[in-house]
């Protein structure tokens, strides 16, 4: 692996900076309207590590698919609704089908999200990152190295998530058994390694490690089961593949996120299961200056 010297900033990346600011406006200004449910799965940058004094802004779409989750768990509480919706209180084996569907659905996040995200590099081969949606907040930093005609780059990414996210689609579960005060905290350290193609492609590929404590209220009143306080933790672990496809300054991207998941949590003397393989593929559109 050959190292890059330290690049020191100087007057004329701060002037880069400040034309940045400028080019970039317009594009903060279209993705402010865009904002949805950020979900903190996905990276979507290409691995070369910002100059000092480029930025970088971009609005990512992406959809979480716990694929074991939806078929062994959130889609039998939905069952159990249908069959109890005409009857009295459900039975023992139906609570916990409908407790373990409620959990899945607050703690693994199925469904569609966006997020907005701005960069800034620092020179020295440092850059960092924040993004931000509904109820998402994240900060990264990045350190970039070169190896032959490839870049390469490793980070950390710290993030908080305030549960905030509202899928039509599992409402009646949550009419049943809601779990509400979700807060959860994102550690993450990533690695990834891609190459530019002049002005007009770029390709990238990486892996991931998150761990991600969470807490929360259940309530199960409506089933006779009642309040709760949880906390436990969640850990993720995999890769992702991703390309960018425009000019010079703005690119559309894509990326395939592919995650196991590992993990828990007891409710009501019950201990329930969230691990299984985690899809997310996303897609939108970035700008660097």
């Amino acid at each position: 692996m050959r190292l890059i010297p330290a690049e020191r900033p100087n007057s004329r990346g701060l002037h880069g900076a400040r034309r940045g600011v400028l080019r970039a406006l317009p594009l903060l200004a279209l993705f402010g309207a865009c904002g949805g449910c950020a979900i903190n799965l996905t990276e979507a940058r290409p691995a070369r590590v910002l100059r000092g004094g480029e930025m970088q802004v971009g609005q990512v779409n992406n959809i979480v698919v716990p694929v074991r989750l939806i078929g062994d768990v959130i889609e039998p509480g939905k069952t159990v609704i249908s069959s109890v919706q005409d009857k009295h209180k459900p039975t023992p084996a139906q609570e916990r089908t409908l407790v373990a569907s409620a959990a899945a659905i607050a703690l693994s996040g199925p469904g569609y999200g966006s997020h907005i995200e701005g960069a800034l590099g620092l020179g020295y081969r440092l850059d960092v990152a924040g993004r931000i949606g509904n109820g998402i907040y994240a900060l990264a930093l990045r350190r970039g190295f070169d190896i032959g005609n490839w870049d390469a780059s490793l980070g950390v990414r710290a993030g908080y998530n305030s549960g905030e996210s509202v899928i039509s689609y599992f409402n009646t579960i949550n009419d049943y058994v809601s779990i509400a005060k979700v807060s959860r905290f994102d550690g993450q350290v990533f690695g990834q390694v891609g190459r530019e193609f002049g002005e007009i492609f770029k390709i990238w590929a990486g892996a991931k490690g998150m761990w991600s404590p969470y807490s929360g209220e259940v309530d199960a009143s409506r089933i006779g089961l009642g309040t709760q306080h949880f906390s436990d933790q969640l850990f993720y672990y995999g890769g992702f593949l991703g390309g960018a496809l425009g000019f010079r300054y703005i690119h559309l991207v894509a990326e395939l996120t592919v995650l196991e998941a590992s993990g828990s949590v007891r409710l009501f003397g019950v201990r329930h299961d969230l691990s299984g393989l985690t899809l997310s593929p996303a897609w939108g559109v970035q700008g660097t200056f």
